[in-house]
């Protein structure tokens, strides 16, 4: 049955460990404890708690479940749910095309059988070429995405080997893009610049970074540190845009950062016309 937003993480794997599958209906977000117990859901994993009653026994609820989830906002929104989300924009349903409860409850049940054969004859055929699909590139979900393969492979006429995993990463990618609000994207390239290299401390680029007009600040950093941590989450939404920015250790000034575009050449200590030092920050061009 479909649930509404989980209370606490003890929730979640209360659910799942009585359900084959945890559906959440008219989510309108997720705390991050939340999407990290989602995250475990997906790879298998535990969560423990005091056994009531008791001083010193422990309760353990072990398992592994697929979850679906529904919202009209971006629900998923940490990187590492993310990375382990199939996100679908749904069509909006015209007005004259709507059917009431009935007769899509009457249609479901004609079709459920055929749909559920024709899902069992798919699935028995993709386990059947699953040992011959090689991946080139893998992503986090590696063994997920190979079964994805091996169905797209079945489905798609003609079948082209190298054609699921472009398209696995740009749905990643898009989804890591939609998790961000605008103003925390700070955006080191647009369609009139070029793209370049920037290096330094965490303090210089929050310093640079301010001097920027941004009308919404309510998530703003408020320290050099807290932009570092901004940095870590939007990471990989960058790198699967083909920017990349590093952690690069310690020193005596502070945390050291690169924010570059690693196939592109240019000097590193060129600054694009028309941006002060370099980088900028604001909504990014979609």
């Amino acid at each position: 049955m479909l649930r509404g937003r989980p209370k606490t993480v003890e929730d979640v794997f209360v659910a799942a460990a009585n359900n084959w599958l945890v559906s959440y209906e008219n989510l309108s977000g997720l705390t991050p404890e939340q999407q990290d117990a989602f995250c475990t859901l997906a790879t298998g994993g535990g969560f423990a708690s005091r056994q009531l009653y008791t001083n010193g026994e422990e309760h353990v609820m072990e398992t592994k479940r697929p979850v679906v989830l529904n919202g009209i906002a971006v629900v998923a929104t940490r990187p590492d749910l993310i990375d382990r989300v199939i996100h679908a924009d749904m069509p909006t349903i015209l007005a004259e095309a709507r059917r009431d409860d009935a007769d899509t409850s009457a249609a479901w049940e004609r079709d459920r059988p055929k749909v559920f054969g024709a899902l069992l004859d798919l699935f028995s055929a993709a386990l059947a070429i699953l040992p011959s699909v090689k991946l080139t590139h893998k992503q986090r979900m590696a063994d997920f995405e190979r079964l994805g393969e091996a169905l797209r492979r079945l489905v798609s006429r003609p079948v082209t080997s190298s054609a699921s995993t472009p398209s696995w990463c740009a749905q990643a990618s898009t989804a890591h893009w939609k998790a961000m609000p605008s103003p925390r994207r700070p955006t080191v390239f647009d369609d009139r610049i070029t793209p370049w290299n920037w290096q330094g401390t965490a303090g210089q680029l929050y310093d640079l970074l301010n001097t920027q007009h941004v009308p919404d600040r309510s998530s703003w950093p408020r320290s050099p540190k807290g932009l570092a941590d901004q940095l870590r989450r939007i990471a990989p939404a960058y790198r699967a845009k083909g920017i990349e920015i590093t952690h690069l250790g310690h020193s005596r000034e502070g945390a050291l950062w690169r924010i570059f575009v690693p196939h592109r050449q240019f000097d590193s200590h060129a600054t694009p016309p028309g941006v002060e030092g370099g980088i900028r920050y604001g909504a990014h061009r979609e």
